[in-house]
């Protein structure tokens, strides 16, 4: 692969630029010859409330082959809903009216390959809203590196702040060794949207190995820390496929589908009770023992109920997968989906 780097040193905080990736030879036998290297990139984007309450981007680094593109900033959408304080469907999920910045990450260069270490940093304060898109799928290729190549997403969310993060999907090529490593904090009061999609190979190939490890966070808004009795967890998930994978292709994972795809929503109240976004005015249900939840915790799945939407009719013995919510108690819901392809992934995801 070849190296790309773009002129200028990597910004100041308030800065922004596209950095140079830096390209580190192997350890040992890899570097014999110099001909094999591996690509070494850190990125970031921070968003956060101007004087005047607008969004703003006060860091936008770009490192390739990760390179971020600031593409839109709006005002907060009057008359928008909130998240209402009973919601019974997912898609009464939605994001709080926030000024917004939009920003699509663009792969500069070809994989990531065998060996690679990508990262990302996002960071949304107080009273923004940043949707983080990319512009195409990611193919995750083989390369002559040690290890696998690994692509690492950290995230925090403020009090009052959003994030939606929707990437397009990643390509497990075939030969391919990835993980996709998620890491994220969510204040009290903060919303976050993110969401997950895999194709085990291009079209009529084999799946490559890859896996995935999510860990999301809830973060008191008084706690200050990023440790603490102040934190606690709302989801831990790993995910392996690919041919290493025993039973991948049984009914027990992942069948014949081809397309594999979560997607989390976490919106939990601030510390003084109050849900994420817009509190309304009617009181939550009563559990079995006729008590109201504690609003402090909040509904647990944000009011959704768990779901099923049953696998498509099998076609010749096919397995096409369906979807299934999860309420998290944190609250949150997850939705995971199995799909013939990337469009019906997407439907049993959303937008």
């Amino acid at each position: 692969m070849t190296a790309l780097a773009a002129a200028g040193p990597a910004p100041t905080d308030g800065g922004t630029s596209d950095g140079p990736a830096t390209r580190s030879p192997l350890a040992g036998s890899g570097a014999v010859g110099g001909g094999r290297t591996v690509v070494r990139a850190h990125a970031a984007v921070r968003v956060e409330a101007g004087p005047d309450g607008s969004a703003r981007v006060t860091e936008l680094r770009s490192a390739v082959p990760l390179v971020m593109r600031h593409t839109s900033t709006s005002p907060a959408a009057t008359g928008a809903p909130g998240l209402p304080a009973e919601a019974w469907r997912l898609e009464d999920l939605v994001p709080p009216a926030l000024p917004t910045v939009t920003v699509h990450l663009v792969g500069a260069a070809a994989g990531p390959l065998t060996g690679d270490q990508l990262r990302l940093d996002i960071s949304v304060g107080t009273g923004v809203r940043l949707v983080l898109r990319s512009v195409a799928a990611t193919l995750a290729m083989p390369g002559h590196g040690a290890g696998p190549s690994v692509l690492e997403i950290h995230a925090d969310v403020a009090t009052g702040g959003a994030l939606d993060l929707l990437p397009e999907p990643t390509v497990a090529v075939r030969g391919c060794w990835h993980r996709m490593v998620g890491r994220a904090t969510v204040a009290t009061g903060g919303w976050l949207r993110w969401r997950e999609e895999i194709l085990l190979g291009r079209f009529g190939e084999p799946s490559g190995q890859i896996e995935t490890d999510l860990r999301v966070d809830v973060r008191s808004a008084s706690a200050g820390g990023a440790t603490g009795p102040g934190r606690r967890p709302l989801l831990r998930q790993q995910l392996t496929l690919g041919p290493d994978a025993p039973g991948l292709g049984s009914a027990a994972l992942v069948g014949s589908a081809r397309a594999v795809g979560s997607l989390l929503i976490a919106a939990p109240p601030d510390d003084c009770g109050a849900p994420a976004a817009d509190p309304g005015t009617s009181r939550p249900p009563a559990d079995q023992s006729g008590h109201a939840p504690d609003r402090r915790q909040g509904l647990a799945g944000l009011g959704v109920a768990v779901s099923v939407s049953p696998a498509e009719p099998a076609t010749a013995g096919r397995i096409p997968g369906g979807a299934a919510v999860l309420p998290l108690a944190g609250p949150g819901v997850l939705v995971t989906a199995l799909a013939d392809d990337a469009v019906t992934l997407r439907r049993h995801l959303g937008d």
